[in-house]
């Protein structure tokens, strides 16, 4: 994060930013911290349109994009923090925490001590298992290059698996009762260990859902790693983050073009529909999100990695900066948070969230104010946090 203005400010609202070899990329923090800011103000929702909810299997809602967006950037991130090297035992039990802590946030989530129904899958295991692809892939390459071909390479092996095993179901269209999460997850970690206990015939957390996973964090390693490339560039030519506006937007265009010809090469060659769905995390699904992320890690690059800093784009972008630094801690707290503050409690079966929701009922918009009072919430904490350089890093 650039440093706060010094005392003897000047008439023009600039500040002098760090030194331009730091490691660290300011645009992801701000990036991260816009997405958090959606999280929560979903994760604060009493009640949650159809519309707006996950999608029920085919089609992508509103909801169903962030965590995508939050893997992009973990692969963003990743690339950020390995492009030197890669300590293999650290990395590994960083995986293991992550792991058992999944289990935990699944036995507080779905509010279950039964072991012998625990979900094995779920969204920290997902998000533990990226962790381990993307950092030993690291091992193999650093460069751009490398991960652009590794993100086709994983979208065209998630494609081809799903298009064949769509030729066996009826009209050769994927539905909830055909597909191969059903039946790999459940032969792998058994149907009562999956999600809603093998009943929804998949898991979106599971093996398919996470090669997709796969693509959107090596798409989010492949622009961490050109940003990287341009920044260099631009500190040896003399110039500013304006350099990767070209390369960004290419790489966007890029992960554009390869969902496309994704959708429209073997699916049809096969008569088969190849959906854009959250479901099963399909490559084209992840690649238009990476996409839109890319670009939003552009903006932020253009205004906060440069030798000056405005300094009311500084302080505007404080609190997105603070949130990003402790974004594991945010994006997994708010939902155990919320998991709890719904839940029934006493004899009335009312929540404390309906219980807080009824008085600011009396103030304004009930809705509204709770879900200001949890952005508030988050936002003072993590500041308060990033201000004692306190990281949550397992």
């Amino acid at each position: 994060m650039p440093p706060a203005a010094s005392a003897a400010a000047s008439a023009a609202p600039e500040v002098d930013a760090p030194d331009p070899n730091r490691a660290r990329i300011a645009s992801l923090d701000w990036a991260r911290g816009w997405m958090l800011i959606a999280s929560v103000t979903v994760n604060s929702l009493i009640v949650v349109p159809p519309w707006f909810d996950h999608a029920p299997w085919n089609g992508v809602h509103p909801i169903d994009v962030i965590f995508p967006v939050f893997v992009t950037l973990s692969g963003c991130g990743l690339a950020f923090a390995m492009t030197r090297t890669v300590k293999v035992a650290p990395l590994l039990r960083r995986v293991a925490v992550l792991f058992v802590v999944g289990l935990a946030y699944n036995a507080i989530v779905e509010w279950s001590l039964d072991v012998f129904t625990w979900r094995i899958t779920g969204v920290l295991q997902l998000y533990a298992v990226l962790v381990a692809v993307i950092g030993l892939l690291h091992v193999v390459t650093k460069s751009w290059q490398g991960w652009a071909a590794i993100t086709a390479l994983t979208a065209l092996a998630q494609t081809t698996l799903l298009t064949v095993y769509a030729t066996t179901c009826s009209a050769h269209v994927l539905t909830p009762e055909c597909n191969p999460s059903g039946p790999i997850d459940s032969a792998i970690f058994g149907a009562a260990h999956i999600y809603r206990l093998g009943a929804a015939g998949h898991d979106p957390e599971g093996l398919i859902a996470i090669m997709g996973a796969v693509v959107s964090a090596s798409a989010g390693a492949t622009v961490g790693h050109l940003l990287l490339a341009t920044r260099r560039r631009a500190l040896g030519a003399g110039r500013g983050p304006e350099t990767a506006i070209g390369p960004v937007l290419l790489s966007s265009a890029g992960f554009i073009a390869l969902a496309i010809v994704l959708i429209y090469s073997l699916p049809i060659l096969l008569g088969v529909q190849l959906p854009i769905m959250k479901r099963l995390w399909t490559a084209p699904f992840a690649l238009v999100v990476a996409a839109g992320t890319a670009l939003l890690l552009l903006v932020g690059h253009l205004l906060l990695d440069r030798a000056r800093v405005p300094l009311f784009v500084e302080r505007a972008s404080y609190p997105l900066l603070a949130l990003g630094r402790n974004s594991l801690l945010v994006y997994f707290g708010s939902h155990v948070l919320m998991s709890l503050l719904t839940r029934p409690i006493g004899q009335s079966g009312t929540s404390v969230a309906a219980r807080v929701t009824d008085v600011l009922a009396y103030v304004g918009p009930p809705q509204l104010l709770w879900t200001l009072l949890l952005l508030g919430f988050w936002i003072g904490l993590a500041s308060l946090l990033h201000r004692h350089r306190i990281y949550l890093r397992p």
